[in-house]
């Protein structure tokens, strides 16, 4: 019997606590950012930090590092570089609570590819998901941008981000059918951490203090993605094995009133009304989506 029919209390609580720890590290990403950080440089230090756990809960359980196959392996990482790459390019120009909600459209990626890439069948309520999810995308970041043409590249990033990061998830289904999910994550971290080490550095980059932050805020700044990146992980790991996912995903909604209040409490921004309507579509392409899966046998 599932874990999750005895213990749905305990996986929305996880849940909720990724989901909070997210939204943090979203928000110590964009300071970061603002800090004048690059993006090689946030990947990096978002990721390798966390090596050292990731091997050496490896090696507790008995487990190599080598994996069965390695070619999903390899492709799950590309794909999750790409999401990551685009998710923390956004956020120099969007808001944590514009990128959340953009985010929110992967559920709907997922639903339209899963038919493709995982043998699932597509229901009609999917293109119904699609076209709210996409209403409330254009509904949330035009509003509060006085340039439409400046809007334009960042919504795509965000976009970019969630449809890159929905193929990762579904290559993390395929991979964790033969690989530890210790092993597929401490692949990918070490596969982004070389990539943005190489990359960053014959750009110029990691040859001192990024941007303008100080030694202070720049510690701050490293703890803080790496650890609240890490938290996030692992709680919504556990969540997703202590409940049903329909209702672990639902706890997912909540980054949005998370995210607005991260917005006006470290940033002084405060969303206009367009930007709660856009958030409300997109809820109500999330419970679509739901819905279509709650009619599942």
């Amino acid at each position: 019997m599932r874990p999750a029919e005895h213990r749905p209390v305990r996986s929305v609580l996880l849940m909720l606590g990724a989901t909070t720890a997210f939204v943090a590290m979203q928000s110590v990403i964009k300071w970061a950012r603002g800090d004048g950080m690059d993006t090689t440089e946030v990947m990096f230090y978002r990721t390798a930090p966390g090596l050292p756990y990731l091997w050496w809960s490896l090696r507790r359980r008995g487990q190599g590092l080598f994996p069965e196959e390695p070619v999903d392996v390899l492709v799950r990482s590309i794909l999750g570089t790409f999401a990551m790459g685009t998710n923390f390019t956004a956020l120099a120009w969007l808001s944590v609570a514009q990128f959340c909600t953009l985010n929110l459209m992967q559920p709907v990626f997922v639903a339209l590819a899963s038919p493709f890439v995982l043998g699932e069948r597509l229901r009609k309520n999917t293109w119904l998901a699609l076209v709210l999810a996409f209403a409330g995308a254009l509904v949330l970041v035009l509003p509060g941008v006085e340039s439409r043409a400046v809007a334009v590249l960042p919504a795509a990033l965000g976009l970019s981000s969630a449809l890159f990061s929905a193929f990762a998830q579904m290559w993390v289904r395929k991979t964790t059918a033969t690989e530890p999910a210790e092993r597929v994550v401490f692949h990918f971290a070490a596969f982004v951490s070389v990539l943005a080490l190489v990359f960053g550095a014959s750009r110029g980059h990691f040859r001192g203090l990024p941007g303008h932050a100080s030694a202070g805020s720049f510690v701050l700044q490293v703890v803080g993605m790496a650890g609240f990146g890490t938290l996030g992980q692992v709680l919504m790991t556990n969540a997703y094995s202590a409940g049903e996912a329909s209702l672990v995903s639902l706890v997912s909604y909540s980054s949005i009133l998370l995210s607005l209040a991260a917005d006006v409490l470290f940033f002084g921004l405060v969303p206009p009304p367009g930007a709660l309507a856009g958030a409300a579509l997109m809820v109500v392409a999330g419970f679509v989506l739901l819905g279509k899966r709650g009619g599942r046998g």
